[in-house]
């Protein structure tokens, strides 16, 4: 997130100010109702909006965010009256400063047109002409109306706080043995099979090698829709729980929050109920995965599912660390009908070659997310898929990831830490993991990674 206190040296020179503002103009419905029983949903996406158009120095949409008569306070008692006044500051502050912003909204109140929100921010502010750091943090106030289009304007602004030189928050260290969580999607079918393959076989060889390295407990996400009328599969699924390893949902079919709505959704996911509680053999098979990682593209809709799941006993199974390893399967089923030894050595070390990238990836996110707020480094939780590669690669993996100091621990266990209580509060039109929500709704700047190689795995064997 960037751009948000960058006012405080331009307003008051040596920097007793902090941020323009939390909220940004969205149409949203005028439903009384729906706003004071949900009222923290309102401004939350007013403030995602504020801070990307002040991040992409869009000075206009910035000015239109307030009404027009709208007033602007700074810490030392200075009021801006008017969007030109404001406008103004924009630019001047645009043109000054680079940010990256952190507001906590900690009270939000609606009442008819009117609205109110409050909290506290933190923010690392660069000169642009010096390149010089400084350290900002506050408290800010914003009262909205709302006129009869339905949409929020920001009336007026109250600022606290102060800029510094003082060294930011240590950084999180990165643990030397950090923590993870292996974690399956896609039971009992996932992927296109070899010849001669089969579900129980993938099943065997995953649960005998997860025991092998004393993984008892390691959850699998269930479609339950595969189990209907396929022998192989449910002995799959058989093999797996016999073996010690836990069942979680999966919706019935891999369904997609973002393209269906709330009450199908939820369905979907009750539908794989039935199954769950026949095969899991008494373990809490309460743990659900969004297929795609797709948690909503709303609020309203991602807030929705989550009072459901937690209505029905449910917690989401969060992910940090993921590579997309679903899409070596079906280049490696090509590549082995052909015999492509060559190709299958170059899919085998693309493979690991990605696990390690995008591990040390999710590493990375989790030092820029938490920086200052932590002691110690988050617990993690890695995403794979029960496919036939797999079986091949999760020796190697788990060497891997032994390599580079980690230990393994259970889904239960990793997401008992506090920071799997906290929530992101974004909407995400695509698939984001725990960590990529939070780097979103901070409008924090990824750390560099190299692509995927998915337009080769795409066409390789063709």
């Amino acid at each position: 997130m960037r751009h948000g206190l960058l006012i405080a040296g331009v307003l008051i020179g040596v920097g007793a100010f902090g941020p323009v503002a939390a909220a940004a103009q969205t149409s949203h419905p005028s439903s009384t109702e729906a706003q004071q029983s949900k009222a923290g949903d309102v401004f939350a996406p007013l403030r995602q909006d504020w801070a990307r158009n002040l991040h992409d120095k869009r000075i206009d949409a910035s000015a239109a965010e307030y009404a027009a008569d709208a007033d602007f306070l700074d810490p030392g008692g200075n009021r801006m009256h008017g969007t030109a006044a404001i406008r103004q500051l924009f630019e001047t502050v645009t043109g000054t400063y680079d940010s990256d912003l952190t507001f906590n909204s900690q009270r939000v109140e609606v009442s008819g047109d009117r609205g109110y929100d409050s909290g506290s921010y933190k923010e690392l502010l660069t000169v642009r002409a010096t390149g010089k750091a400084q350290y900002s943090s506050g408290s800010y106030m914003t009262i909205y109306h709302r006129g009869k289009d339905g949409a929020w304007l920001i009336a007026e602004q109250m600022w606290t706080g102060a800029i510094s030189d003082a060294p930011l928050p240590a950084p999180l260290p990165l643990d030397p043995h950090p923590v993870v969580a292996l974690t399956f999607d896609d039971l009992p079918s996932a992927g296109v099979l070899p010849a001669g393959e089969s579900r129980a076989r993938i099943a065997t060889e995953l649960a005998a090698e997860l025991k092998a390295n004393h993984l008892e407990g390691t959850y699998g996400f269930v479609n339950a829709v595969h189990l209907e009328n396929d022998p192989d599969a449910q002995q799959a699924l058989r093999i797996w729980v016999d073996a010690g390893m836990k069942l979680g949902n999966h919706t019935w079919s891999h369904m997609s929050l973002k393209e269906n709505t709330v009450e199908a959704f939820e369905h979907e996911i009750a539908l794989g109920e039935p199954a769950l509680a026949q095969y899991a053999g008494g373990s809490d098979w309460h743990w659900f995965r969004y297929p795609y990682l797709a948690e909503g593209e709303t609020l309203e809709k991602r807030n929705a599912v989550r009072a459901w799941l937690k209505d029905h006993g449910y917690r989401a199974a969060e992910v940090t660390l993921s590579f997309g390893d679903y899409a070596w399967n079906d280049a490696y089923v090509r590549c082995l009908a052909k015999h492509d030894t060559a190709a299958i050595a170059w899919l085998r070390q693309s493979y690991l070659e990605s696990a390690a990238e995008y591990t040390a990836f999710g590493r990375q996110e989790s030092e820029i997310v938490f920086h200052g707020e932590r002691s110690s480094e988050i617990p993690h939780v890695m995403l794979l898929h029960a496919m036939s590669f797999t079986t091949l690669m999760l020796p190697e993996l788990l060497d891997m990831l032994r390599r580079e100091g980690f230990r393994f621990a259970s889904l239960p266990e990793v997401e008992q830490d506090p920071v799997y209580s906290l929530n992101p509060d974004f909407a995400s039109q695509n698939g984001a993991s725990f960590l990529d929500l939070f780097m979103n709704s901070r409008h924090l700047a990824y750390p560099p990674v190299k692509p995927e190689p998915f337009d080769k795995l795409n066409s390789l064997c063709q």
